[in-house]
C-alpha cells in the first residue's frame, strides 16, 4: 500500500537542511543517536548491521514500537519536547530518556539521503521512506509527506522499530572497529541483560557492546591509577565543601592515568547526561588552565545527570560537543568544584608515582647482584649511595625509552665507578688484611690514613702501581700509632723501665725516637698489658719485625727513588704488623 499523505513531515522541509545535515557529519555521532532512541523506546536489544559493499546500515531493536499515529506525532514532527509533553521525562518501562529536541534523527540526512523507517507495534507494520532530495525541493509553504511503504498492515512480528540509512553520502564508511570504538564512547547504559547492542557487517564481525564497553573504550591500554567519585574520597568529602556538594548531587565519574603519556586523541575528561554523551573528551573540560602534566597522562569521565533534568533549558550544545558552562551561576559553580575535584586527584596522582618511583629504584638497585654487593659493602660511602640512587632514579623516569636490558647495563657499569667497588675489587684486596679496622675512638688522624689506605687500592692490573703509596702509607700509620700509644702512656711506660727518663721526658723525645726502637717498646708494652699471648711472644714478634727489614724497606721507599719493596714483601709486612696495630689501637 502507498499512498504519500498517509505520513507528513511537521517542519519546513528548509529546516531538515539548516538543523539535520549540519548536526553531524560523521557516522559514529548520526548513529548513537538512533541508539538512544532505542533506549528511549525500551529496548532490550539492537542488532547494527553495517554492509560496505551496499553502503547500507540497519539499525533495528526490539522496543516498544510506533503506531502510525505516533510515527505523525512523534517521530515526524521536530523540535517537539518529548520530555514536557510526558511531564515525568520517562519512558514507560521507567527509564530515563535521552531524547529532548527531536532533532536527532535529522542528523541522519548529514550522512545518507534515503532513510526507511518501519515500526511494528500491537501486530501492526507502518514504513515510509524520507528522502533528502525530494525534501530539498519541497517548498517551505508545502509539507513534506515520506513515501509510505506500510500503513497499519497486519504482521505477526514482535514489536519495535528498524532503520535503514541507504545511499550514504559520507566518502569513507568508519571501518568497523572503529565505529564500535566510537559508539563504546558516547553511551554507558550497554547491559548484556538490559540493553545489548550487537554490531555486525557484511563480513561476518560481530561486536557486542555490554557494561564493559564504555569504559574499555576510555580506559589506557595499561591501567596504572584509578580514582573513582565518590568512593576513594569519602574522607575528603567531609571536610571539603566542594566535593560534598559534588556528592550531594549524586555526581559519580572515574579518572584513569597510564604509565606514560596517553595519544592526544585519548586525553582529557568527558561528560555524561542519562547515560548520553553530553561533552566530547577534553583537558579543559573543567578548568581552562589545564597545563599541569598530568593531564597528558589522564582520561576519565563523570555522570552528571541533572545538567540534563531541566525541561526547559538546554545546557547541552546540540551536537553534544560542549556544556554550556557559563549559562548559568550553578553550572559556573559546578565547574569549579569539579576543577577541584581533579586538582586534589593531580596532588594525589603525583604522590603516588613518587611512592611508586622510590620503591621501583628500591627494587632495581637490590635486584642487580654486582649493585647489591656495592650497596651491602662496609666500604660503601654516602657518595657512592646518592651516584647509584641518582642513577637509577634518572633511568626508571616515565619518560626514559631505555631497555630493561640496557638499564642492567648501565647501572651494573655505574657501579663499577664506585669507590666501595673499587676497593671491594682491588689488587690490593690481599695487601690489606681482611680483619684491619680503626675503631671511631682511635684519633682522627690514624682514622684518616686507613680511608686513604683503602683508597689508594684499585682495580688496576698492574700491581706494583701503587706500592710507594700503600707502603708511604703504612709506615705514616706505624709511626702515627706506635708515638701515639708512647706519648699518651709513657708515664707508666717510664714506671716499667720500658722507656727510660730522657726518651719519656716529652712528646718531642718519644718522636725522636727511631721507628724499630718505637715499635719494639709498643710491643713490649703490649706484652705489659697483658695482650699477647705469653710473655716470650713479644721477642718474637721484634725478631720478625727485625727479619723482614721493616724499617729499611719503608725508609727505602721514602729515600730511594729507583726501588722500593715487591708487592710479596709488603703483603708479608702488613701480616706481621696488623694484629700488634688492631692491639695498641685498644690502648688509645
Amino acid at each position: 500500500m502507498e499512498n504519500d499523505d498517509q505520513y507528513t513531515l511537521d517542519y519546513a522541509p528548509s529546516a531538515v537542511q539548516h538543523l539535520g545535515v549540519g548536526l553531524y557529519k560523521q557516522l559514529p555521532q548520526a548513529l548513537i543517536e538512533l541508539i538512544t532512541n532505542c533506549w528511549d523506546a525500551d529496548a532490550t536489544k539492537v542488532n547494527i548491521h553495517v554492509d560496505y559493499t551496499q553502503r547500507t546500515i540497519t539499525v533495528a531493536d526490539n522496543g516498544n514500537g510506533m503506531t502510525h499515529d505516533e510515527l505523525n506525532m512523534d517521530f515526524l514532527r521536530v523540535a517537539r519536547n518529548r520530555r514536557t509533553n510526558s511531564r515525568s521525562g520517562l519512558s514507560p518501562n521507567g527509564r530515563k530518556v535521552t531524547g529532548k529536541k527531536r532533532l536527532g534523527k535529522l542528523a541522519l540526512f548529514g550522512i545518507a539521503n534515503r532513510i526507511q523507517v518501519c515500526s511494528i507495534k500491537d501486530n501492526k507494520k507502518n514504513s515510509f521512506e524520507m528522502n533528502f532530495n525530494v525534501i530539498q525541493n519541497t517548498p517551505d509553504n508545502r509539507k513534506y509527506h515520506p513515501l509510505a511503504l506500510h500503513v497499519n498492515e497486519d504482521t505477526s512480528e514482535s514489536n519495535g522499530t528498524s532503520i535503514t540509512i541507504n545511499d550514504l553520502t559520507v566518502h569513507r564508511i568508519t571501518p568497523i572497529k572503529n565505529l564500535v570504538n566510537a559508539l563504546s564512547k558516547r553511551f554507558d547504559k550497554y547491559s548484556k541483560s538490559n540493553f545489548l547492542v550487537t554490531v555486525t557487517d557484511n563480513k561476518d564481525y560481530i561486536k557486542e557492546l555490554d557494561e564493559s564497553a564504555f569504559k574499555e573504550s576510555i580506559k589506557p591500554s595499561k591501567v596504572e591509577y584509578t580514582y573513582v567519585f565518590p568512593d576513594d574520597f569519602e574522607q575528603d568529602i567531609k571536610r571539603d565543601n566542594a566535593l560534598k556538594e559534588l556528592k550531594n548531587r549524586d555526581i559519580s565519574g572515574e579518572v584513569f592515568t597510564g604509565p606514560t603519556p596517553l595519544p592526544a586523541s585519548a586525553q582529557g575528561f568527558s561528560v555524561l547526561s542519562r547515560g548520553k554523551l553530553s561533552s566530547e573528551h577534553s583537558v579543559s573540560q573543567f578548568n581552562e588552565r589545564s597545563n599541569d602534566y598530568f593531564y597528558s597522562y589522564a582520561t576519565g569521565y563523570f555522570d552528571i545527570d541533572f545538567i540534563d533534568d531541566d525541561l526547559k533549558n538546554d545546557y547541552i550544545s546540540t551536537d553534544r560537543q560542549s556544556i554550556l558552562w557559563n549559562a548559568t551561576d550553578d553550572l559556573m559553580q559546578l565547574r569549579s568544584n569539579l576543577g577541584k575535584l581533579i586538582a586534589l586527584i593531580v596532588r594525589r596522582w603525583k604522590a603516588d608515582r613518587k611512592a611508586a618511583k622510590t620503591e621501583r629504584t628500591k627494587q632495581t638497585l637490590h635486584s642487580l647482584d654486582a649493585v647489591n654487593k656495592v650497596l651491602n659493602s662496609p666500604n660503601l660511602t654516602e657518595s657512592d649511595r646518592e651516584l647509584l640512587e641518582k642513577t637509577t632514579d634518572i633511568l626508571e623516569d616515565d619518560k626514559s625509552s631505555i631497555s630493561s636490558h640496557e638499564k642492567k647495563k648501565i647501572l651494573e657499569l655505574t657501579s663499577k665507578h664506585t669507590d666501595a667497588y673499587k676497593r671491594d675489587n682491588s689488587v690490593y684486596l690481599e695487601l690489606i688484611p681482611k680483619n684491619f679496622s680503626v675503631p671511631n675512638t682511635v684519633g682522627s688522624k690514624i682514622r684518616r690514613l686507613r680511608e686513604e689506605m683503602v683508597s689508594a687500592a684499585t682495580d688496576e692490573n698492574n700491581t706494583d702501581k701503587f706500592i710507594l703509596s700503600q707502603g708511604l702509607l703504612l709506615r705514616a700509620l706505624l709511626d702515627t700509632t706506635t708515638s701515639a700509644v708512647l706519648i699518651k702512656n709513657r708515664e707508666e711506660l717510664c714506671s716499667l723501665h720500658i722507656l727510660n727518663k730522657n726518651e719519656g721526658k716529652n712528646e718531642n723525645t718519644i718522636y725522636n725516637i727511631k721507628l724499630g726502637k718505637r715499635y719494639k717498646y709498643l710491643v713490649y708494652y703490649l706484652a705489659a698489658k697483658g695482650k699477647l699471648s705469653n710473655s716470650n711472644s713479644k721477642n718474637v714478634i721484634v725478631g720478625d719485625f727485625n727479619r723482614l727489614n721493616v724499617t729499611s724497606h719503608l725508609d727505602q721507599l721514602m729515600h730511594d727513588d729507583e726501588r722500593w719493596p715487591t708487592f710479596k714483601t709488603l703483603k708479608e709486612i702488613w701480616d706481621s704488623l696488623c694484629p700488634n696495630l688492631l692491639k695498641a689501637f685498644e690502648l688509645l
